[in-house]
Parts: structure tokens; sequence; C-alpha cells
């Protein structure tokens, strides 16, 4: 019961109407999934401080709209100050996970900012590895030549002497 009563306080400091807010974002969160970890989705995390002022914020997840956990804290410097941070899903399961920063300001805002609702990397599928290649090495044989004289000398037309050739003259002068 705990669990349901802080994930409506969480999607109703989400659900807050977006058309009062006339400032700007204070928060911008990305989210990417494009690794396992132990079998694990594991979702890498960006939040950056876009106001001029130093906060802590909050980091938490939703996955399938259904299921939630709380990262932990990040502590930003003004902007444009950001932290980096990954977590790992516990389940292998989830299609989408959304990350949400949810920062107290000292003006008293409380502001919580989100990802998209971004794919979850699917750890279930199976991972093809490459066959691994093989060369036989090439050896390279000399030709093998072969003479038939033909019952001749070996100069090609059987008898030695230039028959059937044309004659080339070359003078000096």
């Amino acid at each position: 019961m705990r669990r349901v009563a802080i994930l409506v306080v969480l999607l109703l400091a989400v659900a807050a109407p977006a058309a009062a807010d006339t400032e700007p974002s204070r928060l911008l969160v990305t989210a990417t999934s494009d690794h396992c970890a132990g079998g694990l989705p594991v979702v890498d995390y960006t939040v950056t401080n876009l106001w001029p002022t130093a906060v802590s914020a909050q980091i938490w997840w939703v996955a399938d709209a259904s299921v939630y956990g709380v990262v932990g804290r990040q502590s930003l410097d003004p902007a444009p100050d950001s932290a980096t941070g990954s977590f790992s899903l516990p389940y292998d399961f989830y299609a989408t996970v959304t990350v949400y920063a949810t920062a107290t300001w000292p003006d008293g805002k409380v502001i919580t900012n989100a990802s998209w609702a971004i794919p979850v990397t699917d750890c279930t599928a199976p991972t093809t590895v490459p066959e691994p290649t093989t060369t036989s090495p090439t050896t390279t044989a000399p030709p093998t030549t072969t003479i038939d004289d033909g019952g001749g000398n070996g100069n090609g037309n059987g008898n030695g002497y230039g028959y059937g050739r044309t004659t080339t003259t070359i003078e000096t002068g």
C-alpha cells in the first residue's frame, strides 16, 4: 500500500498542468538503454540544470507505466551543469522506461521533468556470434615447363635453323 501511495504522489507531481507554467524549463532529462549487464537492461541518463541556481534532484523511473524505482540524488551546480548516471532495471521484460528528475528549488517550487519514454534493450534476444573464419595457406608451385622438340633440337621449329621465320637485317651506319 505504501508503494501505491508513493507512486500516486510521484505521478501527481508529473501530472501538474503544464499550461500553467510560463517559465522556461529548469531541468533537462535524457535517457538511453542500449546495453545489458548481468542479463538486465541498463539505462543511462543525464540530468542538466538549466537554471542559474544550484539544486539537488531526485532521480527515479517508471517502466511500462506501472513499475517504478528511485535511483538516487544528483547535486547540480548552476546552469549549465549536468550529471550522468546509470541503473539496471530489476527485470528483463520491460518494453519502455521513463526517467524523471524532481527538484525542490530555493524559491520553493517543486519541479519534475522527464525523459521521453524510451525503448528498453532486449536482453533476452539471442546474440549472434559470427562463425570464426579460417583461411588455409595458399601455396603456389612454380609452373612446370615441358619442352617437346618434336624430334628437333628444341628451337621450336624442329630444325634449329630458323626456317619459317622472317629474316631481320640490322645495318649499322
